[in-house]
């Protein structure tokens, strides 16, 4: 009896320390978004969570350098060490590392703009970028999210993954309208789709910042379904449809160097043209 009731009060305390630990890194997670800095007050009215709680969470974060605390304002910040462990999962993932030296060539053959994308839960992540020298500022920054219905990448990515989870995600996310052009209705979402399936790339015009293209081929590992893509992002005036063409020869090129790279047998789009890197 004496073991049974330890035991149980061993499960309570691990039930409890896991409730904690989910809170403390729901608090962090805020930090993973467009906001620069918060307040002990804000956090805690995102996180449904007490000051008290949250104060305690974010001291101890600034206290192993993961958060910092502004001396004047007492808000806090993403602290230099998130950047280092973020570091490391770019400097060891081998799609990440594979891709590096195929995006310099592709920049250097297309002089625009080369990203690498993944899918990560529900929404894209902008993984990696290299500028080309026809930058145009879209506000979107490397290790941000991006929504999936609105994005070239984003709907590679539902033509090449298991056709129930796409169908899952195409009807779960809200179509909201991130400019005029942002492409909401879900018969022509579905339409791109299959359209990306059937050619392999995506195109989009403006549909995330006014003035932006974009074009996104699928990346593939030893599996059936993409593990990210490669986009160039270019300013939409300056490229024609006949430009536009050559680009994707170059990203289907780029596509198989890297598709090979992390384990892909047999890339199907392209064929016959090869990347240097």
């Amino acid at each position: 009896m004496e073991q049974d009731l330890t035991d149980k009060s061993s499960a309570g305390a691990d039930a409890e320390g896991m409730k904690s630990l989910r809170s403390a890194l729901r608090v962090l997670m805020e930090f993973a978004g467009e906001r620069q800095d918060f307040g002990v007050g804000e956090l805690a009215e995102r996180c449904k969570l007490s000051k008290s709680q949250v104060s305690k969470v974010l001291a101890t974060f600034a206290e192993f350098g993961l958060l910092s605390q502004h001396v004047e304002s007492r808000r806090y910040q993403a602290g230099a060490r998130l950047f280092v462990l973020g570091s490391r999962y770019v400097t060891f993932d081998t799609l990440s590392r594979g891709a590096m030296p195929v995006m310099r060539d592709l920049v250097n053959k297309t002089g625009h703009s080369a990203r690498l994308s993944v899918l990560d839960g529900d929404r894209v992540l902008y993984l990696l970028g290299i500028e080309g020298p026809l930058f145009v500022d879209t506000g979107w920054r490397a290790g941000t999210w991006l929504p999936v219905h609105s994005t070239s990448a984003g709907r590679v990515l539902l033509a090449f993954i298991d056709r129930e989870r796409s169908q899952r995600l195409r009807v779960q996310q809200p179509l909201e309208r991130i400019s005029e052009f942002t492409v909401t209705e879900p018969a022509e979402i579905d339409r791109l789709i299959d359209q990306a399936r059937a050619q392999g790339y995506s195109v989009q015009r403006g549909e995330t910042t006014p003035g932006l293209g974009v074009i996104s081929a699928p990346v593939f590992g030893r599996g059936p379904e993409a593990i990210g893509t490669l986009s160039l992002a270019f300013p939409s005036h300056a490229v024609t449809e006949e430009e536009e063409a050559r680009m994707v020869v170059a990203l289907h090129a780029a596509g198989r160097t890297l598709s090979q790279r992390v384990g892909c047998t047999v890339y199907p789009f392209g064929y016959g043209v090869a990347v240097t890197a």
